[in-house]
C-alpha cells in the first residue's frame, strides 16, 4: 500500500541507516540488507522493486565491498548503486567509480543534497523497476486491533470464497495463533516461521506437501503455537517470502486480527494491496481501532486502498455504520450480521459456514465482498471506479433491497 520508492541499504551501522532514512524522508523507504551477498541483495531487490542500492564502504574493507558492487551491476546493469562513506577517500572513490557506482555520498550530507543525487537517477532506470503490487498475485488483509474470532472468521471465509475460482493462500498471522486451522479441523506441522527459514526451498512441491491444505484446495500457513519473536527473521526475509508466495498464488489473504503495533505488522502492511479494517459496533472496538488507524496515519501509510467493515452489526442500535465510517475517515464497504449460532457451529465443527449454513446472511455478505475484491483484480478500472467505490456501491444496493 506504500507508493514510495524502496531503496536497499548495505551497511551494518545503525547510525548510517538512520541518517539515510532521515535524508530520504517520505520520498523513500530504506530496506536494510541482512547479509552483504550478491545473491541476497538481488533477491531482495526483486522482492521490493528497489529503485537503487546504497552500499557503505570502509577504508579497511572497501576492496571487498567494491567487488560486491561490481557483481551487483553485472547482474543488474540498470539498478543504480550509490556509495556511502564517512569521509571522501580518493582510493575508495576511484575504486567505486571504476566498478560502476553511480555516485559517492558522504555520510551526514544534508538531506537536500542526498535527494538531489537520488533525483539525478535516470527516470528510465526507475521506471524499469517492477513494483511489488504488480509482481504476481494480490494480497488482501483483514486488520483489527482486538484479538478474537471475528478477523480469522472473515479472513477464512474470504479465502475459501476466492479459492473457488483461483489458487489462494491464507496466512493466519493474527492473535490468538492458529485459530483458522482449528476452525477448519487442520493440523499442519509446517508454519510461517518454517517458511521464513526455508526461503530457498519454497517451490510447488514444498507448498503441496508442507503447507496446510483444506479439502477445497485452499493453502494455509499459520504462526506456530510455541513462542516466537520477530528476531527470528529479518525484514528482508519477509519481503522475499511474500514475493515468492505471490508467484505461486493468484490471491493471498492475511489475517492480522489482534496483532500488536510492532515492526512486523508495519512490514506486512507495506506489502498489502487491499486492506479491510474490521471493527465491531462497540465503543471499545471503535476506540482501539481508531488508535491503530491513527498510528498508521502517523507512520505515513497510504490508506487509499483501505475500507471499513462493521461486524456483528445491528442496524437498530446506535451508532450506525455510516457514522462509524465517517469517524474513521474510511469508506464503508460492508456490514456483517452477528449470526451467532452459525459462527459457533463453524468454530466447533471443522466446517466452514459455506457448508453448514450457505444461506446465512453472514455467508452471503462475505461472498459479496469477495466478488468485489476479485472483480477489481480482473477489471482494475471498471466503470472508472476504484475497488473501494465498487464495494461501497454494491453493498449499498444490496442492503437497500433488504
Amino acid at each position: 500500500m506504500d507508493d514510495r520508492q524502496s531503496y536497499i541499504a548495505v551497511t551494518q551501522e545503525t547510525e548510517c541507516q538512520r541518517w539515510l532514512a532521515q535524508a530520504l524522508g517520505e520520498a523513500g523507504e530504506i530496506i536494510p540488507a541482512d547479509t552483504p551477498s550478491i545473491e541476497r541483495i538481488l533477491q531482495l531487490s526483486d522482492a521490493v522493486g528497489a529503485a537503487a542500492v546504497f552500499v557503505q564502504l570502509s577504508p579497511t574493507s572497501y576492496r571487498q565491498e567494491t567487488l560486491l558492487i561490481e557483481g551487483l551491476i553485472a547482474a543488474k546493469p540498470y539498478l543504480p548503486v550509490l556509495v556511502m562513506a564517512d569521509t571522501v577517500n580518493e582510493d575508495m572513490l576511484l575504486a567505486s567509480m571504476r566498478v560502476g557506482a553511480r555516485d559517492f555520498i558522504t555520510i551526514g550530507t544534508r538531506a537536500s543534497d542526498v535527494m538531489a543525487v537520488v533525483k539525478r537517477l535516470s527516470p528510465r532506470n526507475l521506471s524499469a523497476v517492477p513494483t511489488v503490487s504488480n509482481s504476481g498475485g494480490r494480497i488482501s488483509a483483514v486488520l483489527s486491533a482486538r484479538p478474537g474470532s471475528d478477523a480469522p472468521m472473515l479472513a477464512m471465509h474470504l479465502a475459501l470464497a476466492i479459492q473457488e475460482s483461483k489458487p489462494t493462500l491464507l496466512l493466519d498471522l493474527g492473535v490468538p495463533h492458529g485459530d483458522i486451522s482449528l476452525f477448519l479441523g487442520l493440523d499442519a506441522s509446517y508454519n510461517f516461521i518454517d517458511a521464513v527459514r526455508s526461503l530457498r526451498r519454497i517451490d510447488s512441491t514444498l507448498i503441496q506437501t508442507g503447507f496446510g491444505r483444506h479439502k477445497s484446495g485452499l493453502s494455509i500457513l499459520s504462526m506456530p503455537d510455541e513462542p516466537w519473536s520477530s528476531g527470528q527473521f529479518t525484514s528482508a526475509d519477509v519481503y522475499v517470502l511474500l514475493r515468492t508466495l505471490r508467484q505461486h498464488f493468484s490471491h493471498i489473504v492475511i489475517n492480522m486480527g489482534g496483532m500488536a503495533r510492532t515492526e512486523f505488522l508495519m512490514l506486512l502492511l507495506k506489502n498489502v494491496d487491499q486492506l479491510i479494517m474490521l471493527i465491531e459496533q462497540s465503543v471499545p472496538s471503535c476506540r482501539q481501532n481508531l488508535q491503530l488507524l491513527k498510528h498508521l496515519r502517523d507512520e505515513k501509510f497510504d490508506l487509499k486502498d483501505a475500507g471499513l467493515v462493521v461486524d456483528r452489526y445491528l442496524p437498530q442500535m446506535p451508532p450506525d455504520a455510516e457514522s462509524i465510517a465517517q469517524s474513521f475517515g474510511l469508506p464503508l464497504i460492508g456490514t456483517l450480521p452477528p449470526s451467532g449460532m452459525a459462527r459457533l457451529a463453524t468454530m466447533n465443527s471443522g466446517e466452514s459456514m459455506f457448508e453448514l449454513a450457505p444461506s446465512d446472511a453472514y455467508a452471503l455478505g462475505v461472498r459479496q465482498l469477495m466478488r468485489n475484491l476479485t472483480s477489481h483484480d480482473a477489471h482494475p478500472t471498471r466503470f472508472g471506479q476504484s475497488w473501494l467505490q465498487q464495494l461501497k456501491t454494491s453493498f449499498a444496493a444490496r442492503w437497500m433491497k433488504v
